[in-house]
């Protein structure tokens, strides 16, 4: 008896033990939760502040080193006397010495150059390595025609920067830093003599926002002192677009709070929902000490953040923690005494509830999490701004390799009637259309392939249903508008290892017929009325998909690399190509899984229990084996089902409530033989209530696991 009393202490000492073990270390956990959703925060501000003020510091330093050229050229212009070739020679020097410069421009006031030359203005292009003498185009120095505010602003007002134009030859627009030279002797000393121009071109603005880590979406807007856009991803807003006026027309209260105090000249940062995806972004702004011009850059905060795995992993562990501790303070409140049969089949319940609860968490967390973009795909495409992003990148490269600019083609589709044919083979069908330049009509193949068609006779119909010249609308350009209807079966590489969590995300890649012809198909976003994911643009309200909702729709991008030139020579036409895709995210209905499969585990399971209960100590052992027999031909024929539904050389996580339930059949036949025909003290105990009450724990346990195993 006295040992039996020390053993009791003993074992309620180490209870106690193990709950404070578990206590300090659910704490620690719940803290450790706190400080690293914090740590986020921080983390994501700091990385924005610090590309903001890495941006803010190179624009500054181009801008001052452009100021302080400007400056000296005026100083020694006013202070010397320049032939001709002098002046050539010192203004394509000084564009040499700093890269983001165009070029430079040496203007004098009439006959103040020469006596015999009333007017003399050499501006030496960088880009063609050429002089173009203004004077012999126009007179620049009369202050009321038309396209001379560069020069007549600068003498009459002083040195400043003007205001973007755009340069019809060089097809780019242009800012200039204007600054008026002196006469340093003479009768007119201290009169304006000339300027000097330094022209910067507003794309080296792009190049390095580019260079910078936006992310996939992210993208960069410089602004000057009256708002005018100097650089944004959309090219159509520089030079013409006023941030007051998307200001005026922004209806995201938060976002429009920014604008203003960019106008303002403020500094700050928001976070605000974006209305076309429903993501968290950030808008970082600020101003250019040099100039007072404005500088934002937007993130998208879960780019920032990455993947949400690591915070996941923190909640389950969490909760992990709490059911072993809840279960701990239960076991001890039980254990005053010698644990009875009612108080075993509480214990019993309770860690059957716990380890429901968790398994239902993480099933939770892998069927409402979201699908994990891969590395070379871009995020959706659902603005003009994150479009134009990942455009920009694309002709940053092409550039570096010396490639045709390349003409982008608007794309839309609108998906009509969708349906899986087995588990790789989507047949589909619907409306495609292009809208082509007029000007590019005679030198490209019209039309657009699907990559991804199954290599089947009747897989693909493609017939062209209308063709129509359009005139664009605000002075964009005509296009032509073509239109396709489609019909085909498309292959989608569709992994089924996590039935029924797995998330069907089905790609629709279009491309060129021709790469030779330089086209980059674009979203059409203009021709949807919405293009939030969610709105699930391009398809229509009726498609269903059997077991299945449909999630969101949108467009994006992934490059492409190809290991052969397909006989052309070079390989350069096939690495990295932009491939658009429509994207369709499916979430299965899991009621109708657990209908077909798992009810037919958990009834068996059931009957197996009933048995177990009902079964006496001399039961015939051959009653037993039959009955365990007919339990295990139901299941073998429900997962053959399964496999027949899913076609895959992996094995699937549903798969795994079976083998779990063959183990079950195996340790209960095991258990009844030895309980009816043998005397074992850990069966007999109570009837056989250590095995019954550990039956659905155990059973679950194991599931716990392999869910871990497979998702945390």
């Amino acid at each position: 008896m006295l040992i039996s009393v020390c053993t009791f202490k003993m074992v309620k000492k180490i209870l106690y033990a193990i709950a404070v073990i578990l206590f300090v270390a659910l704490v620690y956990h719940a803290y450790e939760l706190y400080s690293f959703t914090q740590e986020r925060n921080r983390i994501v501000q700091e990385k924005g502040l610090t590309t903001m003020n890495n941006l803010k510091e190179q624009v500054d330093a181009i801008l001052s080193s452009i100021v302080n050229e400007g400056e000296r050229l005026a100083d020694e212009f006013g202070a010397n006397e320049y032939s001709q070739e002098e002046i050539e020679r010192i203004i394509k020097e000084s564009s040499l010495k700093i890269p983001a410069l165009q070029g430079i421009t040496a203007c004098y006031e009439p006959f103040a150059f020469s006596e015999e030359r009333r007017l003399y203005c050499p501006y030496y292009n960088k880009g063609t390595s050429d002089y173009l003498f203004v004077g012999e185009s126009y007179d620049y120095t009369d202050a009321k025609a038309d396209g001379t505010a560069w020069y007549t602003g600068v003498r009459d007002n002083g040195a400043k920067w003007v205001e973007p134009y755009y340069a019809k030859g060089a097809k780019d627009w242009y800012i200039d830093y204007g600054i008026p030279f002196h006469y340093t002797s003479g009768p007119k000393k201290g009169q304006v003599r000339g300027t000097i121009t330094m022209s910067f071109v507003t794309s080296g603005f792009k190049s390095l926002i580019l260079s910078l880590s936006l992310g996939k979406t992210g993208y960069g807007l410089i602004t000057s002192k009256e708002g005018t856009y100097l650089s944004h991803p959309v090219n159509d807003y520089i030079g013409t677009t006023n941030l007051k006026t998307i200001s005026d027309a922004e209806e995201n209260t938060i976002l429009k709070s920014a604008y203003e105090g960019l106008l303002k000249g403020e500094a700050g940062n928001v976070a605000f929902t974006a209305d076309d995806s429903n993501d968290t972004e950030l808008f970082f702004y600020d101003k250019i000490p040099s100039n007072g011009w404005g500088i934002g850059l937007a993130f998208s905060k879960n780019e920032l953040l990455g993947s949400k795995a690591a915070l996941n992993h923190r909640y389950i562990k969490l909760t992990l923690l709490l059911s072993a501790f809840l279960l701990m303070i239960i076991l001890i409140h039980f254990n005053k005494d010698h644990l009875d049969r009612q108080e075993i089949w509480q214990l019993s319940a309770l860690a059957t509830f716990l380890l429901i609860f968790n398994i239902l968490l993480v099933g939770y967390l892998e069927h409402t999490g979201s699908r994990r973009i891969n590395a070379e795909e871009s995020p959706p495409i659902a603005d003009v701004s994150s479009l134009g992003s990942f455009i920009n990148q694309q002709e940053t490269r092409r550039e570096e390799l010396k490639l045709p600019k390349s003409t982008a083609i608007p794309t839309g589709i609108f998906v009509q009637r969708m349906a899986f044919e087995n588990s790789y083979n989507l047949n589909i069908g619907g409306t495609v259309w292009q809208k082509y330049p007029i000007d590019l009509i005679e030198k490209v193949e019209e039309g657009f392939l699907f990559p991804q068609t199954s290599p089947f006779a009747e897989a693909s119909f493609v017939e062209e249903i209308y063709r129509k010249k359009v005139k664009g609308i605000a002075g964009s350009p005509d296009y032509l508008l073509i239109g396709w209807d489609f019909r085909v079966t498309l292959q989608q590489y569709l992994n089924y290892e996590n039935f029924p969590f797995d998330k069907r995300h089905i790609s629709m890649d279009i491309v060129p017929i021709s790469n030779e012809d330089h086209l980059i198909f674009t979203p059409d976003l203009a021709s949807y009325e919405f293009t939030n994911p969610t709105k699930k643009p391009g398809l229509n309200q009726n498609v269903k998909v059997s077991g299945n909702n449909i999630m969101k729709s949108y467009f994006n991008y992934s490059v492409e690399s190809y290991d052969t030139d397909f006989g052309f020579g070079s390989k350069t036409l096939f690495e990295e190509v932009p491939v658009l895709h429509y994207n369709i995210d499916l979430r299965r209905i899991l009621l109708n899984t657990f209908v077909t499969y798992l009810i037919p585990i958990f009834v068996v399971l059931i009957m197996m229990y009933i048995l177990l209960v009902a079964c006496s100590k001399t039961e015939e052992r051959q009653g037993i084996i039959e009955g365990m027999a007919a339990f295990f031909f139901v299941l073998i024929f429900s997962h053959i089902d399964l496999r027949k539904e899913i076609i895959t050389a992996d094995l699937i996580y549903m798969e795994y409530f079976y083998f779990v339930t063959y183990l079950m059949i195996i340790l209960s036949t095991w258990n009844l033989i030895t309980y009816a025909k043998s005397k074992a003290p850990i069966f007999d105990f109570n009837e056989n209530q250590i095995f019954k009450a550990s039956y659905f724990p155990f059973f679950f346990l194991c599931i716990l696991v392999i869910t871990l195993a497979k998702f945390y």
